[in-house]
């Protein structure tokens, strides 16, 4: 059976594990919080979790040497799926804010 020696595989679908838990551990804080859920906000967490782990997966050779040993693939994955989603919600947030200064409208 392929799918049983196929390691780069199983290596995919771990990282789509480790993604899609820091997706639900991301909403749950947020909720937590306070936050109102929606379905749509929560996908797109997911899919931001998913896309950032997915490239750090994809990444991970490359960048490899520059890590401290300790760091490994699962490790990287899960930190660039959690970081990457505050990345990009910080942008967002740069992006409205220079936008409500530039245009002098508020945030819908």
């Amino acid at each position: 059976m392929p799918w049983k020696t196929n390691t780069e595989l199983w290596d995919i679908v771990g990282a789509l594990v480790i993604s899609t838990l820091s997706g639900i551990i991301s909403i749950t804080r947020r909720i937590a919080k306070g936050q109102p859920a929606t379905i749509f906000w929560v996908i797109s967490e997911f899919l931001t979790a998913i896309m950032c782990g997915y490239l750090m997966y994809d990444a991970y050779p490359h960048v490899q040497a520059n890590f401290p040993e300790w760091f490994t693939l699962p490790l990287a994955v899960a930190f660039a799926a959690h970081a990457g989603g505050r990345l990009f919600q910080e942008a967002e947030n740069a992006f409205i804010s220079h936008y409500t200064k530039l245009c002098g409208k508020p945030r819908p």
